[in-house]
């Protein structure tokens, strides 16, 4: 799976769920294929606002994709949005 700016996401080594936004993208080629090194925006958790988490895309999970629209979690989704709903 591409990850795209916008995209919400949670990581999976953390001892709960942190919702986090995919802040910054960059994608890399290893031996497999591609991964992406993905910044993350941290909308919740114990650090201050603005903090930024790095992880690879394989140790995040995600939650919603946005379209041209990103919105915060609990939006009311409409047409306009093109947001995927990614069950947990």
């Amino acid at each position: 799976m591409m990850y795209r700016t916008g995209d919400y996401v949670y990581p999976t080594d953390l001892t709960r769920r942190f919702l986090c936004r995919v802040a910054a993208t960059e994608s890399v080629r290893i031996d497999t294929g591609v991964a992406q090194i993905l910044r993350l925006e941290a909308l919740e958790g114990p650090w201050p606002a603005g903090t930024l988490l790095v992880r690879l895309d394989d140790r995040v999970r995600q939650v919603w994709r946005t379209g041209r629209r990103a919105r915060r979690p609990g939006a009311t989704v409409t047409a306009v949005d093109q947001r995927e709903r990614i069950p947990a």
